[in-house]
């Protein structure tokens, strides 16, 4: 993917030993977003952050242009997180709606500072915003083939797909910060709204417990 960037940089010999890792500037660029634009990172401020001359930046990059098609590739990874949960067999489209949730409580799979960084790229880059609408295309049709898969009408399984994605992402967007315990509260409603079935104790429970593992300390 084509972008442009006004930051140029001096050859760098790629000798001796530096402090930060690779992982360690992307982390660095990632949790910078949510006071920086994605397309406004720069090398020196993420070199301050990490406490490492700018220099050591070029063991890993060429430029900064490359470190954001790294986190570019980070988000499009979520869509592949996304489609492979659903793919996977499922005794009932419960356990298949909980494996979709257990793909979005890991920040390693979908992480949504990332999502909405990327989100808000898009709108001042027509080629990302192209990216982004065939994401969004990409997942909900995927989330509808598995509603239809457990004998849902294609227009009802458009629309539980639509409501189970949108309310995902909306939860995010507006920047809900519920207790675990009270979002786990909702749960059964959320899974019976989804599904019109009852979901049993025993997946709510197998759920609640890997929910409760993914928080952090």
């Amino acid at each position: 993917m084509a972008t442009s960037t006004s930051e140029a940089h001096d050859s760098v010999e790629k000798t001796g030993n530096v402090k930060a890792t690779r992982d360690d500037w992307i982390k660095a660029a990632r949790s910078k977003l949510d006071s920086v634009a994605i397309d406004e990172l720069k090398i020196l401020n993420l070199a301050e952050d990490l406490e490492v001359s700018r220099s050591s930046f070029y063991w890993y990059f060429d430029d900064i242009v490359e470190l954001r098609e790294e986190l570019f590739a980070k988000w499009r990874n979520s869509t592949t997180a996304i489609v492979e949960r659903v793919e996977r067999p499922a005794d009932n489209i419960t356990s298949a709606i909980l494996g979709i949730f257990a793909c979005w409580v890991d920040p390693e799979l979908f992480d949504p500072q990332l999502e909405f960084a990327i989100r808000d790229w898009g709108r001042r880059n027509d080629e990302v915003a192209t990216l982004v609408e065939a994401a969004d295309e990409q997942r909900l049709d995927a989330l509808a083939t598995m509603f239809g898969r457990y004998g849902f009408a294609s227009a009802d399984s458009t629309v539980r797909a639509r409501l189970l994605y949108h309310g995902q992402l909306g939860y995010h967007l507006v920047g809900t910060n519920e207790p675990t315990e009270r979002r786990l509260s909702f749960l059964p409603s959320y899974l019976e709204t989804l599904t019109d079935v009852e979901p049993s104790q025993e997946l709510l429970d197998e759920f609640a417990d890997f929910f409760r593992g993914m928080q952090p300390d």
